[in-house]
């Protein structure tokens, strides 16, 4: 598995590393399919955010932002973690409205 280390400052800068690594990870054109997001929450608290890329024929790959530990795991599109992105600077401030 791969890992890498970003200094990313804001959400909308997670929000375009997660596009671009997933698009990387199935071999698709950046920026032309679809990316989804969701809250994840614990006890009430938001903990985390999951990013779906919809890709042609229904494909879909993951990633999930793990907020407390400041880490995004890449998941391939058979569901295989793939990659790990250590997160450095202010981007875990932000959560996903």
């Amino acid at each position: 598995m791969r890992t890498h280390d970003e200094r990313l400052e804001d959400h909308n800068q997670v929000r375009q590393h997660v596009s671009q690594v997933l698009c990387e990870l199935e071999d698709l054109e950046p920026n032309h399919f679809p990316l989804s997001e969701r809250t994840l929450e614990r006890a009430g608290a938001a903990c985390g955010v999951l990013f779906v890329l919809h890709g042609p024929r229904q494909l879909r790959v993951t990633a999930i932002w793990e907020m407390e530990r400041n880490v995004i795991w890449f998941y391939n599109s058979v569901g295989e973690r793939c990659q790990k992105t250590q997160l450095h600077g202010n981007a875990t401030a932000t959560v996903a409205a």
